[in-house]
């Protein structure tokens, strides 16, 4: 009975993760809005009625993609920094950063870029939901940076919000053109815009 029972756990969850990663791939495509139950369904050979058993509405379904592909970027993110030096320069602190998140945005990219191409199409519930962890990313970012700056490491006339806003913005543009077949990998473009970044706000000791 006992085998019996986590074999039908086993399978219940194959198909709720079959489900998220078909979801994933629909809305990264199509958009929130461009993509219906139906399609998900139809994606899967399943009933449309059947994706009910799993989630109880699109929002919800949506929910969780948007919360796994974010927690993906917080999680590789700070696994990049942690794995640094203690002494390491601020440059090198933002260039891991910037490893962590491109590599995440792009290696598991269906999930992320439904969390950030399509949250403003998404409910207001859920971009509240989102929100909330989006804040808790850009925080460390925030943190990140204003450590640089009080190291005096970044100049004190750059605005760490719009710094903060433009590596970020800068990153997820990535998604328009980036290419797995490429000439760059995914560390040396992330290098390479934060190289572009620092040189116009690091003071003459961190440069």
């Amino acid at each position: 009975m006992i085998t019996k029972t986590k074999e039908v756990k086993s399978k219940v969850k194959k198909t709720k993760e079959n489900i998220l990663d078909a979801a994933a791939a629909l809305f990264s495509k199509h958009g929130y809005n461009g993509t219906a139950l139906r399609d998900i369904a139809n994606a899967l050979d399943m009933k449309a009625g059947s994706l009910y058993y799993h989630f109880d509405s699109k929002e919800q379904l949506v929910l969780e993609i948007l919360t796994l592909g974010l927690e993906n970027i917080i999680d590789t993110v700070i696994r990049r920094v942690e794995e640094l030096p203690e002494n390491s320069s601020s440059k090198e602190v933002l260039v891991a950063a910037a490893k962590g998140h491109l590599g995440a945005l792009l290696e598991k990219g269906d999930y992320t870029s439904t969390s950030i191409r399509n949250y403003g199409q998404m409910p207001p519930d859920v971009q509240e939901e989102g929100r909330i962890i989006r804040d808790r990313y850009e925080s460390m970012w925030r943190k990140w940076l204003v450590k640089a700056q009080q190291k005096g490491d970044i100049m004190d006339s750059v605005d760490l919000k719009i710094l903060r806003l433009s590596i970020l913005g800068g990153l997820n543009r990535t998604l328009a053109w980036y290419k797995p077949d490429g000439d760059l990998s995914i560390d040396q473009i992330a290098e390479i815009q934060v190289g572009f970044v620092w040189g116009g706000i690091a003071t003459e000791q961190a440069r």
